[in-house]
């Protein structure tokens, strides 16, 4: 192994060491008897259709985006994917931790220092915002002199690296598609839709995935790193993939699954848990949380009763061995109301367990 190399695994041992500890890269994972549990009282704040998604634990409490549109205005004009962010004490009622006029806000992460990190599709940009104050910094707002899609989903790296996904769904009806990226309909794979690498000086770069994969420019998702950080892992409407990671650059895909991916999230003795769709007795379209191990075997499935799509990972509790899973729901399919196998779906929801092993806080 080269010193540059031996210096990485270092860093990133000591990155890991913030959330995971000692030896917990050996526990071995029980899901015996392990069943997700619905959260009660958690308030939505749109009419109809709601999306929990982007959760993050940081000092005793979970923040999660909540996505959804208001109803038509004066003029008839519905403002869609509109988005709060909501702080949640376990066992407590949500409290609004900032509007969606401010947020507009995806997936929330941690850089190393702590700070709050988001994709942002109000107004297409990386963000971070202020513990304190609220206070939205943009890290990046554009690639080649046009505004990114709709940022969806982050992921970052010892050194402060972020790669975020950006696919074309979910940017705000008042936004021309003309000023975008843009790339094709569900199902095509027009180019427009990215993976994204910003250093910590806010350089960005397009990374090869979609060059290596165009299966993943449809509708890229979920996205994040392996426990030792020499694999980025990126899902979409089309399945999940493993790059190899040097210095920055990915390489070597290999398909892991072809089911359609929505979040990823990883605990500490590198399993990567997937928000995914998979058939089951009870419906065709049955939304669980996949489990994998570091060489990508499935270890396991949890399945989220009730839900119409099961959208992302986090680990909390005061030890992160609570996985937190969110849904979405969009209530209506086209007249009648939306099934969720034999019954009508529930409203969009926080999901919990408790584990043997502790997990990432995003």
């Amino acid at each position: 192994m080269s010193p540059e190399a031996v210096v990485k695994l270092n860093a990133v041992a000591t990155a890991n060491a913030k959330y995971c500890p000692e030896d917990s890269a050996d526990i071995k994972l029980v899901l015996t008897n392990i069943q997700l549990k619905r959260e009660q009282n958690i308030p939505l704040m749109y009419q109809g259709y709601n999306n929990i998604e982007g959760p993050v634990w940081r000092d005793g409490a979970l923040y999660y985006s909540n996505m959804g549109s208001h109803l038509p205005d004066k003029n008839d004009f519905v403002l869609t994917n509109q988005t709060s962010i909501w702080r949640l004490t376990l066992g407590q009622e949500p409290q609004l931790w900032m509007a969606d006029t401010e947020a507009g806000t995806n997936g929330l992460a941690l850089d190393s220092q702590g700070n709050l990190l988001a994709a942002r599709q109000l107004d297409g940009s990386l963000v971070s915002i202020d513990w304190q104050s609220k206070k939205i910094t943009a890290i990046a707002t554009s690639y080649n002199n046009r505004r990114f899609n709709s940022p969806n989903d982050l992921t970052v790296t010892h050194n402060n690296t972020i790669y975020f996904t950006d696919p074309n769904w979910n940017i705000p009806s008042n936004i021309d598609p003309e000023d975008t990226q843009g790339g094709g309909q569900p199902g095509s794979m027009e180019p427009g839709q990215r993976i994204y690498r910003v250093t910590s000086d806010g350089t960005v770069n397009a990374t090869a995935v979609t060059d290596l994969v165009p299966a993943l420019s449809d509708k890229p998702n979920g996205i994040i790193l392996s426990l030792d950080q020499q694999q980025l892992l990126v899902g979409g409407l089309r399945g999940l993939w493993v790059f190899d990671l040097t210095a920055g650059e990915v390489s070597n895909p290999q398909q892991i699954l072809d089911t359609p991916i929505d979040g990823l999230g990883r605990d500490c003795s590198g399993n990567i848990y997937i928000t995914t769709t998979v058939k089951l007795d009870t419906r065709t379209d049955g939304q669980v949380v996949l489990i994998i191990d570091k060489n990508h075997r499935v270890i396991g499935q949890l399945h989220v009763e009730g839900i119409h799509i099961v959208t992302n990972i986090a680990f909390g509790g005061d030890d992160r061995k609570t996985l937190i899973v969110t849904g979405l729901t969009d209530p209506r399919d086209g007249d009648r109301l939306r099934q969720c196998g034999d019954s009508a779906c529930l409203k969009a929801g926080i999901y919990t367990t408790r584990l043997n092993v502790p997990g990432f806080p995003f």
